[in-house]
């Protein structure tokens, strides 16, 4: 597991605002549609989840506070409707964001991912863990464009970037910032393995 960074925290946030919950490659199809719909609560498998990741200061601001950019991510193949997802952006490149939910059938979903960024076309992409919160193992590079409806992993799923405003203006007041979230009920947001608890 990484050791937490929380030198990341202290840069400015500068960059963007998207929303959409995670593929779910580990999962049986039935398992996947089932999480990216409706969950349930989430508890982690990681053995610092207990812990909450915390300022090296006394500062008010949450270590796990960035500048956000919205995915969303369903079973429309017009991407209407879904969950949104609430990406960190302007973390460090090894910095390791997670999350966790249960589904309807009680399996549990533990995702993260890294490198997440924005590219110089206007895109948005991070490298994303199935089964695990630490950022371990293979990853699968995903990319998304404002308002383009792609098919992801499982291919049961559509995902779309709604709001990449801290990607392209990331010193306007239209650029969202706050701690990361998923909207599946009970998902739980890690930051390199620890619980983000503002």
């Amino acid at each position: 597991m990484r050791t937490p960074t929380f030198s990341a925290f202290s840069r400015p946030l500068a960059l963007l605002a998207a929303v959409g919950i995670a593929a779910l490659p580990g999962c049986n199809k039935e398992a996947a549609d089932a999480a990216a719909v409706t969950t349930d609560a989430a508890q982690s498998t990681d053995s610092s989840a207990g812990e909450t990741a915390s300022a090296d200061s006394g500062g008010s601001t949450s270590p796990c506070s960035f500048a956000l950019v919205k995915v969303q991510t369903g079973k429309d193949s017009a991407c209407g409707g879904g969950n949104s997802h609430l990406w960190p952006i302007g973390m460090a490149k090894t910095d390791c964001h997670g999350w966790s939910s249960t589904d309807t059938t009680g399996k549990q979903h533990n995702n993260s991912a890294a490198d997440i960024r924005c590219n110089a076309d206007g895109s948005f992409s991070f490298v994303q863990y199935a089964g695990n919160l630490d950022c371990s193992g293979s990853g699968v590079l995903k990319t998304y464009k404002a308002n383009v409806c792609t098919q992801d992993t499982p291919p049961t799923l559509y995902s779309m970037a709604f709001d990449l405003t801290c990607c392209s203006q990331p010193t306007s007041a239209a650029c969202q910032k706050g701690v990361p979230s998923v909207t599946v009920p009970g998902t739980t947001i890690y930051l390199n393995g620890k619980v983000c608890g503002g």
